[in-house]
Parts: structure tokens; sequence; C-alpha cells
């Protein structure tokens, strides 16, 4: 920090050197000041501006630093999930300073996305945002998390939508009218497995094993990436799970369709080729065999619409419901690639269903002693 006449002009220019956020030193200088006085208190305004550098930064620079800094410990899709998250929020609020954005201007900016969005989507932008403000504490922009006292809507007057799935009875009305032999296998693989969308479209012949009739699960395929094979959702969803004899046939059927094919080999896409069949295609042909089966079916048969990720909960109400044959959560939790907690948390009304079941057994029991 110092002042000095400039030789060239014959004016005074202030001078010195700072240790910026990286932790380098950067250098300063400012020539023309009429008088040794006025440098000095213009050096002195310059030197107060930057320590309080925080105050200028932006919302979207502190999602750019966070995102750069996350990049080495997010999955692929995890990171780009994130970006296009932080997008979305920077549309509307990226601009504003970090120092203005007190509680009053974060509560209208949720309360705005309340009229607007559902509440579990809300809830995604609310907690992004505490992350990067939860970052800007951490890199000391900020002291307090002005999120701390901002309130969602409850939504406590919405009627909570209902799990779709389907019972067995179901299915098996489904699945007569898909003539088509990759798809009734497909569908088939999807029900009886519980497996996520992504991990029966990254399967090849290596994974499956015939003989001992069991699936290893070891990846996914990342929609959002075009296709690109990545690993599985969770440490958890690496697992290898038995099939039923039911479907080993119509696998072992499905093979022999695919060895008709001169290049045919072990590395080909279970369900494709050399390449997996997209998502798009699995959606739209799912909801037209729906449509044709219900076209058919007696209006009191009609089976629900559902999604193709239904099918997975479908085999979790199936197995959560059987419980009394003598298989734990634990197992269950195991054979989706999920961890107890979460089996308990997405379908803890079943459980209780379950529970129902053992009491009204011990009740039976109890009474006939």
């Amino acid at each position: 920090m110092a002042v000095k006449k400039d030789d060239k002009t014959g004016k005074w220019m202030y001078y010195g050197s700072y240790l910026g956020y990286d932790s380098k030193r950067v250098q300063y200088k400012k020539r023309g000041f009429s008088t040794k006085r006025e440098a000095q208190r213009a050096e002195l305004d310059f030197r107060d501006k930057i320590n309080d550098i925080p105050a200028y930064i932006t919302f979207k620079e502190v999602t750019e630093e966070l995102l750069k800094y996350s990049r080495k410990e997010l999955k692929e899709s995890s990171y780009n999930d994130l970006m296009d998250v932080f997008s979305k929020i920077n549309a509307n609020i990226g601009d504003t300073l970090l120092k203005h954005m007190d509680s009053i201007f974060l509560q209208n900016y949720i309360d705005s996305l309340d009229q607007k969005y559902s509440k579990a989507y809300v809830e995604k932008l609310y907690y992004r945002i505490n992350k990067v403000l939860n970052f800007a504490i951490d890199r000391q922009y900020i002291t307090l998390n002005p999120l701390r006292t901002v309130k969602r809507d409850a939504r406590k007057n919405d009627m909570k939508q209902e799990m779709l799935f389907w019972e067995p009875k179901d299915f098996e009305s489904f699945i007569r009218y898909v003539d088509s032999p990759l798809y009734k296998t497909m569908f088939s693989f999807l029900y009886y497995m519980g497996c996520r969308k992504g991990e029966m479209m990254a399967l090849t012949w290596n994974d499956i094993d015939l003989d001992k009739q069991t699936v290893n699960i070891n990846k996914t395929v990342a929609v959002r990436l075009n296709n690109k094979i990545t690993p599985p959702k969770t440490s958890n969803s690496i697992r290898i799970i038995t099939m039923p004899k039911k479907l080993v046939n119509l696998m072992a059927e499905w093979k022999n369709e695919q060895k008709k094919y001169y290049d045919f080999c072990d590395n080909w896409y279970v369900f494709g080729s050399t390449k997996c069949i997209s998502a798009e295609t699995l959606r739209r042909n799912f909801n037209d065999y729906i449509i044709k089966a219900n076209k058919d079916l007696a209006s009191d048969a009609k089976i629900p619409s559902i999604r193709i990720h239904d099918l997975r909960h479908s085999h979790a109400s199936y197995l959560i419901n059987n419980m009394s044959a003598g298989f734990t959560d634990f197992d269950i939790a195991k054979r989706l690639g999920d961890t107890v907690s979460t089996l308990h948390s997405t379908y803890a009304h079943w459980f209780k269903s379950a529970d129902q079941g053992i009491i009204d057994f011990m009740d039976k029991d109890i009474a006939d002693a």
C-alpha cells in the first residue's frame, strides 16, 4: 500500500498488492491523481472494496464455483443433473448479488415457485439453493444462510398421489396382448426382476447366466448422456439376482432369436444388438400395448395406465405382500438394489399392510390355540 508521483505525467498514483481468493497475489495500480492526498483516499476506497469482495459476488458465480468443486466427486449423470437445475435457478436469480439475497428475497422466490410447480420440484430447487448458500459460507462469502428461515408450502390440502402399480393379475392380462418376442421378454424382465429401466437397458448377454438363472447388474444407461454406459445409481445397485424359471425360459427363447443374426455375440445388448434399445422406443411401445389391451378387455377388467418405472413398484408390491413366504425386507432391498431404509421410506404404506397381515395371522393362530 503506497502512493508516489508518476515521473511520466507528474501526477500522483497508488499501487500495491493483495491476496486473492485463490490465494494468489494480485497486483494493482492506478494513476492520474492531482494530489498525494487524493491518491491516498482513492487507495483507501479501493482497499475497502477489496475487503468487501464477497458482497460483489453473484449467486450464479457461486454456483459455477460449486460445480467446478463438485466435478471430481459426482457421477457424470449427477453432475449434469446439478448443472441443469442450477441453469434453471440462475435464469431467475443468478444475477442477484449475494448481499441482496436475504430471507425476504428468497421467501418471495420460493413462494413464486410454489404457485407454479409441484411440491417435489420446489423441494428439489430449495435444496439446491441451500447447497449453494452453504458452499458460500464455507468460502466465507457470507456468514449465515438466509434460506434457514424460508418456508415452503406444506400443501396440506393436496391429495397425496397414490403410487401406481399392477397386481399380478393386471400384468398377466397385459402380457397376453404383447405379441413381440422382444417386448414380451423385456416387459416380463422388468416386472419379475424389479430392476431399474437403465439397468435393464445396459445388460449384455455376458451379464446373464441362464444355467445359474442369474443376472449380474453392474452398470446402467444414462439416457440424458445419450445412452452412455455408466456405473449404477449407488453401490447397493451392484448386485447378482436370480430369475424365476418362467423368465429364464423367455430369456433363453429370446437369445435363440438373436443368435439367428450372423454377427451375434455375448457382447450384444440383451434388449437390442450392438446398441441398446432407446428409452423413448421402450416407453412408446409399453403405452401402445396398454392401449391395445384395454381396447379388448371388458370395462371391469381394464388395467391401469402406468409408467415403465411402475413395473419396479409392481415388483416391490408383489414381494412385500408375500413376505409371509419367508423372505425379509433386507432380501427385498438387496434384490431391488436399495437400502432397507430406502425401501421402507418408499413403500411405507405397503409395509403397514404387511404388518396387518402378520397380526391377522397371529390373532387367528392365538385364537386356535
